[in-house]
């Protein structure tokens, strides 16, 4: 078979499973394939599918006793934070996400994964967003309704659209309310999942005021003696300024 082939075969396994990287047999098979393929003749060795295998299948590469050991040396797969934020707008807008809240969405992802917070960037996209709104949990968009508002607070319901937008959004009011009133409160119901919190108090920041952002979360934490998740990890974070030190806590 050739390289092309083999290479074909491969993307052929991992588009039909999904959720293959949670499958031993798929898994299994997947690793088996790229060995195949990193022996056939004129392979790239730099080619992404090693990356993804590495990373999501448990593909290991062939150590210099496996290969010859004058085959150099592979140099490792670097993409640009540009082109990862361009792929997930672009992922965004294949779900009818408007242009300019699929930037937003992209650019809240991004930013986790330029501050090295690798669990909320692009790592969320599919199985986050793509996968919620595949099973009708989440929408692409939906509008944003202040349902009671004062001076200095608001509440507002997202309508189980994107976080990654709300997010933004609600913060946007927060500080222009604290510009004029000298303090900002918005809290939001069918918000669903806004990305990493620091995001907003950065906003914040960014803008001259003190910010705060917190949010809950599904039963993840066993409570003490106990075994089965009943709490969430109800996450707050402060910001004072933008050269001072962001402090993440989780409060369970």
């Amino acid at each position: 078979m050739t390289a092309d082939a083999m290479r074909a075969e491969i993307l052929e396994v991992i588009g039909s499973n999904p959720s293959g990287h949670t499958n031993p047999d798929v898994r299994a098979k997947v690793r088996t394939l790229l060995h195949a393929y990193a022996a056939c003749e004129g392979v790239d060795q730099a080619d992404v599918l090693f990356a993804i295998g590495a990373n999501v299948y448990g593909y290991e590469k062939p150590t210099a006793d496996d290969a010859d050991a004058t085959t150099p040396a592979v140099p490792p797969t670097v993409i640009e934070f540009a082109y990862m934020k361009q792929f997930m707008k672009d992922v965004f807008l294949s779900y009818d996400v408007p242009e300019e809240r699929a930037e937003q969405c992209a650019e809240v992802l991004i930013e986790s994964d330029r501050r090295g917070i690798d669990s909320h960037g692009l790592g969320r996209l599919k199985p986050i967003y793509c996968d919620r709104i595949d099973q009708g949990i989440l929408f692409p968009s939906k509008p944003i309704t202040v349902l009671k508002e004062t001076e200095t607070t608001a509440l507002v319901d997202g309508h189980l659209g994107m976080g990654l937008y709300i997010g933004p959004h609600c913060m946007n009011m927060a500080i222009q309310k604290a510009k004029k009133h000298g303090v900002g409160f918005v809290a939001v119901k069918n918000s669903t999942h806004y990305g990493i919190a620091g995001y907003y108090t950065t906003m914040a920041a960014d803008a001259g005021c003190i910010g705060l952002s917190g949010t809950n979360a599904r039963p993840s934490i066993a409570p003490t003696f106990g075994v089965e998740p009943m709490l969430g990890t109800y996450r707050t974070v402060p910001y004072r300024n933008s050269t001072s030190n962001l402090l993440a806590k989780s409060l369970v």
